[in-house]
């Protein structure tokens, strides 16, 4: 419960708002103190840590206090680093909007430096089981690699740059009216260890329009596709299985009847 010694202005601020103003904060509230639905699962570097987890979805609660939208990347990047520092920690946004393949620096209480990729999505064709990125990064060079083996190389060396750069990524989803819930959010963690296998591309392989990986598994971990049209690079169907699942949680579950 909040004090007047923890926030001695606050109570004062309250009794100022006009009565339109006092619905809204009111609102806010509300969501603020909304349970959430948290599927259990392991504790994580990012979750066993109570902090983190409370401020998080403080953030979310109260984001969905005045939208019903599913976070954004840009918000969920802002709410990401506010609960790290929340926690305790050191969270050091990348210095530049366009800063290559991280977003931002997270060190926790274990002291290891993590670079991560902040994503969100809540594409309305989502796979629950498969993970889909739709711009990895961009790959401007793709317009200039016109021998078949350029292609291949450019690939493994962007791969390879990106793992060696980046930790990992780290992606919000949001399911809407998925389980009865108005948005199911998942928030999942894909190592940078999975582009191990990019190095072992072959020419050939890498001609295709979707490049399966690791390059003849029965079941690829993900497939990489790179449009000249766009410059871009995507992932799709990156296996669940491959991913660490730091967390799900339901907001504003539908009522039975409604």
């Amino acid at each position: 419960m909040i004090s007047d010694i923890q926030h001695p202005l606050l109570h004062q601020k309250i009794d100022q708002l006009s009565d339109g103003q006092a619905v809204v904060v009111g609102d806010f509230i509300d969501a603020v103190l909304a349970p959430i639905d948290s599927e259990p699962l392991p504790g994580t570097w990012l979750t066993s840590t109570t902090d983190w987890a409370e401020a998080f979805l403080a953030r979310l609660r109260g984001h969905h206090g005045l939208s019903i939208e599913p976070l954004s990347t840009t918000q969920f990047e802002a709410a990401f680093n506010e609960a790290c520092r929340t926690a305790g920690w050191q969270a050091e946004a990348a210095s530049s909007a366009t800063q290559r393949f991280y977003d931002t620096t997270v060190t926790a209480d274990d002291g290891q430096p993590r670079k991560l990729s902040l994503k969100a999505s809540s594409a309305k064709d989502m796979r629950p089981a498969k993970v889909h990125i739709s711009k990895l990064t961009e790959a401007a060079w793709i317009q200039d690699a016109r021998r078949l083996s350029d292609r291949r190389d450019r690939i493994v060396e962007l791969f390879a740059e990106y793992q060696q750069t980046t930790s990992a990524i780290v992606m919000l989803r949001g399911f809407r009216g998925r389980d009865d819930f108005e948005v199911l959010y998942e928030l999942l963690e894909i190592p940078t260890t999975i582009f191990a296998s990019v190095a072992r591309l072959t020419v050939q392989q890498a001609q295709s329009g979707t490049i399966k990986l690791p390059g003849g598994a029965a079941v690829p971990d993900f497939s990489v596709r790179i449009d000249r049209s766009d410059s871009k690079v995507t992932l799709t169907g990156i296996r669940l299985d491959c991913c660490l699942i730091h967390g799900r949680w339901g907001m504003n579950r539908a009522k039975a009847g409604a």
